[in-house]
């Protein structure tokens, strides 16, 4: 784990009709994600979300699901975005 890593929250829903198919496509085409990226899914408001989770969403102000933020080595927020697949997620990311 380097020092300039970059780490996206993947704020995901079991029953999100968006979620799914994005995670589907993160985890087909994870050889186009860069290699000092790291997805890492949040659990939002679904049966499997833990308190833990409950707490990263206030943090970052996540108020549905499907939503992104990128943080920084200290866990600040260095981009939000809602919404898209792959080829948002590299686009948007910083």
């Amino acid at each position: 784990d380097g020092l300039n890593d970059r780490r996206v929250l993947f704020f995901y829903a079991s029953w999100c009709p968006f979620c799914r198919p994005a995670d589907a496509e993160f985890r087909e085409r994870m050889n186009e994600i860069p290699s000092d990226v790291t997805v890492i899914r949040v659990n939002y408001n679904d049966s499997d979300t833990d308190e833990d989770e409950k707490n990263i969403a206030r943090q970052y102000g996540v108020t549905y699901q499907h939503t992104f933020v990128q943080i920084d080595r200290d866990g600040k927020a260095i981009a939000i975005w809602n919404g898209g697949k792959l080829k948002e997620l590299l686009s948007r990311i910083k």
